[in-house]
């Protein structure tokens, strides 16, 4: 597997970079933007980064038949899929510490940031970003990638509705429709990664019963 997921990033190390750029000039917002906002917002904005791009990289893959080849491999097709989604994982976790990052800055500086703010943050972040892939890969992997921006594009308002439809949900409890209430954020955040899971399982089940040409 460990192959495997270094081809991963090798396909994708152009978008990788590039989102290391983005999300370290953002770290460096803080020391030179006060308000404090506009600097909670960059937290799910640099985890969402590193996601933003996948499809364009899984469409790389299936124009220099890469993905094909990986049948040739001695290897399960569960384990092929099961790199891409560790990439995802590894991916995200980059946004994460990109985040911690900020926060970190943000601390050295000096600024209050309120908790609940940076709570929602993190929590819409993660949320989108899981979501997205979760929604965007099997997607893909069922109708190709000809259409990836458009995959990802209604991948992102799906997770965002998932959101809603869960703010919704919790309203008696949170006291109406809080979308920064900690308790919306924690709930979004597990149900994204439920949504992972299974989207794992969907999706090697389409892997199983497709025929690359």
């Amino acid at each position: 597997m460990r192959g495997l997921i270094r081809n991963n990033f090798y396909s994708m190390a152009s978008n990788i970079r590039l989102a290391l750029v983005i999300a370290g000039f953002l770290a460096l917002v803080p020391l030179v933007l006060k308000d404090t906002t506009m600097i909670s917002m960059i937290f799910g904005i640099q985890i969402f980064l590193f996601i933003a791009n996948t499809g364009t990289s899984l469409r790389v893959d299936e124009t220099s038949r890469w993905n094909k080849f990986e049948l040739t491999l001695p290897i399960r097709r569960r384990t092929i899929i099961g790199a891409k989604y560790v990439s995802f994982s590894i991916l995200i976790l980059f946004g994460v510490m990109m985040s911690l990052l900020t926060l970190a800055v943000v601390y050295v500086v000096g600024l209050q940031l309120d908790s609940r703010a940076v709570i929602y943050s993190f929590g819409f972040g993660l949320t989108l970003s899981i979501t997205s892939v979760a929604l965007m890969y099997p997607i893909m992997l069922r109708i190709g990638t000809e259409k990836n921006e458009l995959v990802v594009f209604f991948s992102g308002f799906g997770a965002i509705g998932i959101m809603l439809v869960l703010a919704a949900l919790l309203a008696p409890v949170t006291g109406g429709m809080e979308l920064r209430h900690p308790l919306v954020s924690m709930v979004s955040s597990c149900t994204a990664i439920i949504l992972f899971i299974i989207s794992f399982f969907v999706s090697v089940h389409i892997h199983r019963n497709k025929e690359f040409k």
